[in-house]
């Protein structure tokens, strides 16, 4: 885990930056792209896009690396301790670096052992209802919470997820209650939001597309295209949306030369046509952000979640 470049900061930006002078331009071998989640899922889907993109912009080959286990931790701390010559990357959501740390207590990495390259794509997620539910839009669904405080019924993704959170936010926003459900992934929860089982589920919209659902509100900030009709949760009150957010990340250290070229290689990658219709067919939404804007974001995202975790009385020491 690294915690230096405090004592003698100069004799440690050289030794760092060593490796990648003492060779020729970057890149001279492949780039290792680590996804922290099984091969197959949607987060894998969209790296292995990008890394095919990523490649052709850099000049070289990108290898997507799957390193899965424990809610993603593992494979962000794999690149957390990983050689910081721009060689070891991590695409990823937030969530392991903004969120685990407090719903498990411990995590192998700090949030300053990476440093961001970009944000690449928001994961957009939504309240659904199966199409016979009597309930019919968002206030129908607000209006019954307040009438039956702690019976309506939801199913998540699983406890301190980003559905979970979101519909959090919406609740104390709106001064209501529910029940609360979660399962497995939307693998797990679908089921029971088709089989009428529970009354709604916070499903991701990639996993909604397409099924026997009505589509209440959408727990973003801004409307997706695919669900336009669907009000978002700051549209109905809340202060702040739980955003998916997903981006590219080097170990902390990486040369400010190599940080500049992934940077805007990423931006390159994002704005690519070959990107765009991957994004679309996982009904994704590419949202770039630049490597110092989105060094702030997942400061103010790592603060505002903590406050909310401990709210949910879910924070672990």
């Amino acid at each position: 885990m690294r915690r230096s470049f405090t004592v003698a900061p100069l004799a440690g930006l050289l030794l760092a930056a060593a490796p990648w002078f003492a060779h020729g331009a970057y890149p001279e071998r492949d780039v290792e792209i680590v996804v922290p989640y099984s091969a197959g899922g949607s987060v894998d889907a969209m790296a292995r896009a990008f890394a095919e993109a990523f490649g052709k912009e850099l000049g070289g080959n990108a290898v997507v690396i799957n390193r899965d286990g424990a809610g993603g931790t593992i494979g962000v701390a794999y690149v957390a301790d990983a050689r910081n010559d721009g060689y070891t990357l991590l695409f990823g959501p937030t969530s392991p670096l903004t969120q685990a740390p407090f719903l498990l207590g411990k995590v192998p990495y700090e949030l300053s052992d990476l440093q961001p390259v970009c944000q690449i794509f928001e994961n957009p997620f939504v309240i659904a209802v199966p199409q016979d539910s009597p309930i019919e839009s968002i206030d129908e669904l607000l209006n019954a919470a307040k009438e039956r405080p702690g019976e309506l019924s939801f199913a998540h993704a699983g406890v301190g997820s980003v559905p979970h959170l979101a519909v959090a936010t919406l609740a104390q926003a709106t001064d209501i209650e529910f029940n609360e459900i979660a399962f497995r992934g939307d693998a797990g929860a679908m089921p029971q939001v088709l089989g009428g089982h529970v009354d709604f589920g916070a499903l991701g919209a990639s996993t909604v597309v397409g099924k026997d659902l009505r589509v209440l509100a959408n727990l973003g900030d801004r409307r997706i295209p695919v669900f336009a009709d669907a009000p978002t949760v700051t549209e109905l009150g809340a202060e702040r949306a739980i955003i998916a957010r997903n981006g590219l990340y080097a170990p902390a250290g990486t040369p400010g030369e190599v940080m500049n070229q992934l940077e805007a290689t990423c931006e390159a990658v994002t704005q690519s046509e070959a990107f765009e219709q991957a994004a679309a067919r996982q009904h994704q939404q590419i949202t770039f952000v630049n490597s110092a804007d989105y060094t702030a974001q997942l400061r103010e995202d790592y603060d505002a979640n903590r406050q909310l975790i401990e709210s949910l009385g879910l924070l672990q020491q």
